[in-house]
């Protein structure tokens, strides 16, 4: 733009200068104007040599990217590698583990094996195996998952046998030990029952039984204490 303004100008001049053009003149013009070609061929090349500059440029950027997503592609790889190595070698440290375990485990039953047996020896009325099972399980793995349910069995089993005084006790325990327990309304009538059974005072099993309909409404012990204390009072009247 700035040639194409210079050769206007001296075009401008010449026209308004109102004189014939001398052969000076002439050549000084034809030699601008030659000047003027040259720099325009000069600005054409470079405008060349900045588009090869440029095609280049982003040649290179082009394969740097591609690099780039190799490596990344191969730390991908590497570093599942390194995972796949990792896990092998956990898998192979806790194969030896579970078999020096097993070696040193193999007579001593599991948690879930003595209660197991505790539970078969209760459904088959076998009830003194049944409850030193229990316990067992109770002393061996007290903060185990199902001591809960193996206090509350021992219970039952001497409620089931007959023995009562030893039932009474038991469920005492189990009731003190839990009292959110699922199975307190089931343990507070049982005890109530061996209560009225060992007949010491029927007024300690009738408390129980109201607090039963009291505490643990809309449960089947609720309706059973509830039959039973309404049982009671029509006796209460006839006598």
């Amino acid at each position: 733009m700035k040639l194409i303004k210079n050769f206007s100008i001296l075009l401008m001049c010449i026209f308004l200068s109102g004189c014939v053009a001398t052969q000076q003149d002439m050549l000084t013009l034809e030699s601008n104007i030659i000047t003027l070609q040259n720099q325009l061929t000069d600005m054409q090349k470079n405008q060349a040599d900045l588009s090869v500059q440029i095609d280049e440029l982003n040649a290179n950027i082009k394969s740097l990217d591609s690099k780039i997503e190799e490596t990344n592609e191969k730390f991908l790889i590497f570093g599942q590698k390194l995972d796949d190595t990792n896990t092998d070698f956990t898998n192979k440290l806790s194969l030896l583990s579970d078999k020096v375990t097993k070696k040193i485990d193999e007579t001593k039953p599991t948690p879930t094996q003595i209660y197991g047996a505790a539970y078969t020896d209760y459904t088959t009325k076998n009830y003194d195996l049944a409850i030193s099972g229990f316990q067992e399980y109770i002393q061996t793995y007290p903060e185990g998952t199902l001591v809960m349910n193996a206090y509350f069995w021992v219970a039952v089993c001497y409620y089931d046998k007959g023995d009562n005084v030893n039932a009474v006790d038991n469920f005492d325990k189990f009731i003190n030990l839990y009292p959110n327990s699922e199975k307190l309304a089931s343990a507070k009538l049982k005890k109530a029952f061996a209560l009225l059974k060992v007949k010491k005072d029927s007024t300690v099993a009738i408390t129980v039984l109201e607090d039963i309909v009291k505490n643990h409404p809309k449960t089947s012990e609720a309706r059973q204490a509830s039959n039973y204390l309404a049982g009671l009072k029509k006796n209460n009247v006839r006598n």
